[in-house]
């Protein structure tokens, strides 16, 4: 049976995330047996991100995509747990209900909500972004993460989910980050990436920051 519930402790977080240079979140949730990812991308050009939820289960390596209904900015983050998401869960915990476990959904999810960071200092959420790039690549399924230098854009202005790549794979200061984006946009400027197998292409963005700032 599909249970609805309001993660509204989402509140603070995606405010702050919305404000926030790099538009992303990652926070960790632990609970029993269950290590839990949870994740927000933001965009000024996908309206529909700003609805979703990624939820990555560390055990199981499951990765599930949430809608979150309702008026964020009113605290309102309404989620329908359909049976499918309720079992990856229990999946995660490593419980079977069916053996007499007095495991209630709802009360994971309180336990949920009243555990969500009420706000999350930009180091460490530079951190987690990092440390779990390799994760969110399951997320954008894009596998161009070598960063090879500026491109000037003649239409259009630079998307906020290429920018936001420099916070995940570069090892870059994120206050000269910040400063490299501003930048970036005054001139209407993207940055560009390539893959792996073409490293002799990068270009060092510590290099490239002490040119341009």
């Amino acid at each position: 049976m599909t249970i609805a519930f309001d993660l509204n402790k989402l509140s603070g977080i995606y405010i702050e995330t919305m404000k926030s240079p790099e538009k992303a979140v990652a926070f960790d949730f632990k609970y029993a047996n269950g290590k839990f990812l949870f994740m927000i991308f933001l965009s000024d050009e996908d309206e529909k991100s700003k609805d979703k939820l990624f939820v990555y289960m560390r055990n199981t390596r499951r990765l599930l995509e949430l809608k979150m209904y309702g008026n964020h900015f009113k605290d309102k983050f309404l989620i329908y747990f359909k049976d499918r998401d309720q079992q990856a869960f229990l999946d995660e915990l490593n419980l079977n209900v069916n053996d007499g476990n007095s495991f209630k959904f709802k009360d994971f999810l309180e336990c949920l909500n009243a555990n969500i960071p009420k706000t999350i200092s930009r180091k460490e959420r530079k951190h987690n972004l990092r440390d779990n790039c390799k994760i969110i690549n399951r997320i954008s399924d894009d596998e161009k993460t070598v960063f090879i230098g500026p491109r000037k854009l003649s239409v259009g202005h630079p998307q906020d989910k290429t920018l936001r790549k420099l916070y995940l794979y570069t090892d870059a200061d994120v206050e000269k980050i910040d400063q490299l984006i501003e930048y970036l946009l005054s001139i209407n400027t993207t940055v560009a990436w390539t893959t792996e197998d073409k490293l002799y292409q990068a270009i060092d963005i510590n290099t490239y920051l002490q040119q341009v700032l």
